[in-house]
């Protein structure tokens, strides 16, 4: 090898290895916050407010949508969630965000109005939700159940808010309507329920019970049967339009 080629390929290398940390360095600040573990979490708790409407709970909030869970990553303690993130993407925005913006919702604690989200199982749940903005862009806090209502699709593909709600809300009841969802998340598995516990839900949430069985056992499920379409909610939470400026009113 040529001296000159000898000294370039050293001084190649000599860089490379310059560079590689700072690489490096540049790569994990750009990670998604749910592959970066030094991402900085804002965990400021958020005490829960019992809304009586729907408006109140839209005024509060700084972003109202439908938005669908992608991923969530929790810390655990004895089999319970402990703190972590549940990631949205926002399907259906109606205020403070646009259409498929990223939520991170961030939870720490154990009592029952943390805003924890359910492991994604085949396509992730649809939730109307109502959340504060965090002291980090794109990071929001909430409590149950304002964070996470129930929506599902019905049989012609629209959105329907789950009824009976979660939350103490009184409802014309003119706006309550049986729905056939189309919905895998209208249908729950309560096969290892008692059956005093199955008679209670069916009640609690008015439910429909169907039962299946093969040369081994028998199965349970209830489904879901009446609801709210989400136009109907979208009324009631009386949200102000936001304007749309387009590049030729600038």
């Amino acid at each position: 090898m040529k001296p000159i080629t000898l000294f370039k390929t050293c001084l190649i290398g000599t860089w490379l290895i310059i560079a590689m940390p700072s690489f490096s360095q540049s790569s994990a600040s750009n990670l998604l916050p749910e592959a970066n573990r030094n991402f900085e979490f804002d965990y400021e708790p958020i005490e829960p407010i019992a809304f009586a409407t729907f408006e109140a709970a839209a005024a509060w909030a700084d972003v109202v949508a439908i938005a669908q869970v992608v991923n969530i990553d929790y810390l655990k303690t004895r089999d319970l969630n402990s703190q972590g993130q549940g990631f949205l993407t926002v399907r259906v925005p109606y205020k403070g965000v646009k259409k498929n913006d990223l939520l991170i919702v961030s939870s720490k604690g154990f009592e029952d109005h943390v805003c924890y989200y359910p492991d994604r199982i085949e396509e992730g749940e649809r939730f109307l939700v109502f959340l504060k903005e965090s002291k980090n862009q794109g990071e929001y806090h909430g409590f149950k159940p304002f964070c996470q209502l129930q929506i599902l699709l019905t049989d012609t593909g629209e959105y329907a808010l789950r009824y009976p709600l979660d939350a103490k809300i009184d409802v014309p009841s003119d706006l309550i309507e049986d729905i056939t969802y189309n919905d895998p998340h209208a249908v729950i598995d309560v096969t290892d329920w008692t059956h005093i516990r199955r008679e209670e839900y069916q009640q609690a949430f008015s439910t429909t019970l169907t039962e299946d069985s093969d040369l081994f056992q028998k199965y349970f499920y209830l489904t879901y049967n009446k609801g709210i379409m989400i136009y109907k909610v979208r009324k009631l939470m009386n949200i102000k339009a936001e304007p749309r400026i387009s590049s030729k009113q600038m």
